[in-house]
């Protein structure tokens, strides 16, 4: 009995400690839900309806939700915008969550080595095309906002993607940024950020994409706060020696079907030194805007096809105190 005491002793202490992770693990995951207040974006209060789009005509064609509980509004498009000629849809569907269904066939691009579309949503101010708009908002989030006075919240999407053919690119969000708000037209000194959660496309293979380094962010992954360490690239010019400038984040865990929250103002506010990192020194948070937050799908096809789509139950901001 006395051999055994000292064993006793020990596998108290490892279970002592194992207990005081876990709690602290519980305390990190519970003290985001007890210092936020939560609003939900989408889905709203609308009854069922489509936006059926080909590349024709209705390709770009916006619409308002009408949140449920906040009174926010988000809008939403198709964005076939490097589709030529194709056979078939773009079928979104707004029920209880959103269904895009992308079925098309025979397509020719507009631009060959770029993506066919972005079907999606957006929430904040676009004075540009497509859209063109801006949203019914929320008081502590309301767009435009310069980066440095941007509340600390995070960006949740419950969301799941399917392919059968072709390619997802990403399923991402699609963030602007711009030292005027009320420009008409991106260019030059101009940022597009795009944080993919989940992604196909090796941007270590494209040409001009600069490899800047890793960023830890604090990432919600099914209601647990993990540290990941995502993937952060730099395109200096997008299309022309005036196109804005391109900052990529690649989620390390690539998740088809996942609940994930992303901080966006912790990433607009530190994401400096990488683009330093790419030889420039033009971003500074307190001079820059954000525009608005698109989600979305960028997607390409295969030999014209391409089947493939996403469902998106839910768009959550959580704000912390």
């Amino acid at each position: 009995m006395n051999k055994l005491i000292p064993i006793l002793v020990v596998v108290i202490i490892i279970l002592g400690i194992i207990a005081f992770l876990e709690f602290g693990k519980f305390q990190q995951n519970t003290s985001l839900t007890k210092s936020t207040s939560i609003y939900a974006l989408f889905p709203g209060r609308n009854h069922s309806f489509n936006i059926v789009a080909n590349y024709s005509g209705n390709y770009a064609d916006a619409l308002v939700i009408v949140n449920s509980s906040t009174n926010a509004t988000l809008m939403a498009s198709p964005f076939l915008w490097n589709i030529g000629y194709a056979l078939g849809n773009v079928n979104m569907t707004f029920n209880n969550y959103l269904h895009v269904a992308i079925n098309l066939s025979q397509i020719n691009k507009i631009s060959l080595n770029v993506v066919d579309g972005y079907p999606g949503l957006m929430y904040g101010q676009e004075l540009w095309w497509p859209f063109e708009y801006r949203t019914a908002q929320l008081k502590s989030l309301s767009l435009p906002m310069i980066v440095s006075q941007l509340p600390n919240f995070y960006s949740i999407l419950n969301y799941s993607v399917y392919l059968i053919n072709g390619s997802i690119d990403d399923f991402s969000y699609d963030i602007w940024l711009s030292q005027n708000p009320n420009v008409t037209s991106l260019q030059y000194g101009d940022f597009e950020v795009m944080i993919w959660m989940y992604w196909s496309e090796n941007l270590s293979h494209v040409p001009y994409f600069i490899y800047v380094g890793n960023m830890t962010i604090p990432t919600l992954i099914n209601g647990k706060i993990e540290n990941l360490s995502w993937e952060v690239y730099v395109l200096p010019r997008t299309g022309s020696a005036n196109g804005w400038t391109g900052v990529y984040f690649l989620s390390p865990l690539k998740e088809r079907e996942v609940e994930c929250g992303v901080p966006i103002a912790y990433i607009l506010k530190n994401m400096g030194q990488f683009i330093e990192n790419a030889g420039m020194n033009v971003y500074n948070p307190n001079t820059y805007y954000l525009d608005a937050i698109q989600v979305g799908m960028e997607f390409s096809d295969n030999h014209g096809t391409a089947i493939m789509g996403y469902y998106l139950y839910s768009w959550r901001i959580w704000l912390l105190s």
